[in-house]
């Protein structure tokens, strides 16, 4: 449930964002009814970094808008203990290093999970590496001060050069630690074995990555004193691939003979590996078990299937979903879903910007206004009534479409971003409805 507080909150930033207007102390505490010294807390506490003083002291407002007002609360509402990154780093050089570092690590996994780049696992493993050392060096200023991060000699008419990622390992890790190995494992494939770095591979060194990622996440939370990635966002990595085992036989006639080879033996030393060492941190088992696990949250279970074949397991992983209550998970039909957008677009935007975004009028008032067939026409943009998902649910019998607080929030986001996305989704609906 949003509280009241948080929903106001949401509509006066959203609304000066969009309007590129300033926001003051005075304004939120007038929302929100919150007193002086909360404000000051929630912004000190980095709950309110939406928000950037400006020179005359009030408030520049900037990302609300990719928030709906539920994922906005959320964040207000984890964000309790949230700092700038790198608040407790003395050493500006290694607050540089952890930021760069987090950047890096997400954009390496925005690659690999894109299973359309062909050259994924090579990227991946090339900004994998340098997130880990970048991380490694912040940790090793703040524990042993800047020069430790530093070559000891320095070559003449030269930078002063930092220390290798190998080096770093070897003051931060014993030496079988399996984070280490780990590590070590996929600097081998950037250092020596890109070239063999294929996606019949895919599967089984995704194994690797993922303990790799898991192992950065605690490392990284454990620095910085906040999670890698917000708690809200999805998973880390998707196993996306080639899930066949790598044969020797259509890898040489695929790659050469030699390169084939290579890969073959690379693929079995590996899985030979992950066998010895046995521990998570340097790979995802995957000798499952059959487990049902309830998720409190959104009353699912899900259920893995056992196999002998690991791969196979994931194959047959599927989520079993408990019946819920319609009337709270989806409470608008069309017209009140129409209403409320209308509600709310009618409390952050001016008239000026509704008539740029918005297509219908009324056709007694003559106001620009977001009707049922918007809504439908949203609705088909998207394709949400081919089934019931978390937008929409249809009713058999008798046959009513209801919609969720998701399916409003989505909309009001996406239009007010794309000021024609409305105009182009009833262009095209009004096709659809021609040729049925």
């Amino acid at each position: 449930m949003v509280r009241n507080a948080h929903k106001k909150l949401y509509e006066l930033l959203l609304r000066a964002e969009l309007q590129g207007k300033s926001v003051t102390k005075q304004e939120i505490i007038a929302k929100t009814a919150w007193k002086e010294s909360s404000f000051v807390t929630y912004l000190t506490k980095g709950q309110l970094s939406f928000l950037t003083k400006t020179e005359d002291g009030a408030y520049k407002v900037s990302g609300v808008r990719k928030y709906t007002v539920e994922t906005f609360s959320k964040h207000l509402s984890q964000s309790k203990h949230r700092r700038e990154l790198g608040h407790n780093c003395k050493s500006y050089l290694a607050r540089s290093l952890l930021k760069k570092s987090r950047e890096n690590m997400i954009l390496a996994l925005e690659l690999y999970n894109r299973p359309s780049l062909e050259n994924r696992l090579d990227a991946f493993v090339l900004l994998f590496c340098t997130a880990w050392e970048q991380l490694l060096k912040a940790v090793l200023i703040e524990r042993d001060g800047e020069d430790s991060i530093f070559e000891d000699q320095e070559i003449k008419g030269r930078q002063k050069e930092t220390i290798s990622l190998r080096k770093a390992l070897e003051k931060m890790y014993e030496g079988k630690d399996a984070k280490r190995r780990n590590l070590e494992r996929i600097k081998y494939y950037r250092d020596k074995a890109t070239h063999l770095l294929m996606p019949e591979l895919q599967l089984l060194i995704s194994r690797v990555f993922q303990s790799g990622v898991l192992n950065y996440a605690e490392e990284f939370e454990l620095f910085a004193e906040q999670p890698f990635i917000d708690s809200a966002g999805g998973g880390l990595m998707t196993l996306v691939g080639d899930f066949r085992d790598p044969d020797v036989v259509r890898l040489m006639s695929e790659y050469g003979n030699r390169a084939g080879s290579d890969i073959f033996d690379l693929a079995k030393t590996l899985e030979s590996e992950i066998k010895e060492v046995n521990d998570i941190k340097y790979a995802i088992p995957l000798d499952i078990k059959l487990v049902f696990a309830r998720d409190d949250g959104g009353g699912k279970y899900l259920a893995v299937s056992r196999a002998e074949e690991g791969i196979k397991a994931l194959k047959d992983a599927v989520i079993v979903e408990k019946p819920v209550d319609r009337s709270k998970t989806h409470p608008f039909k069309t017209k009140d879903a129409s209403d409320e957008i209308n509600r709310r677009l009618s409390l952050v935007l001016s008239p000026e910007l509704l008539k740029t975004i918005l297509v219908t009028r009324d056709s007694k008032t003559g106001v620009h206004k977001f009707g049922s067939n918007c809504f439908l026409a949203m609705a088909d943009h998207y394709g949400w009534k081919r089934e019931n998902n978390k937008f929409h649910y249809k009713n058999v019998d008798p046959e009513y479409h209801y919609y969720s607080e998701l399916a409003v929030d989505t909309i009001i986001r996406d239009i007010t971003t794309d000021h024609g996305l409305l105009r182009r989704a009833k262009q095209k609906y009004s096709k659809h409805q021609k040729k049925r």
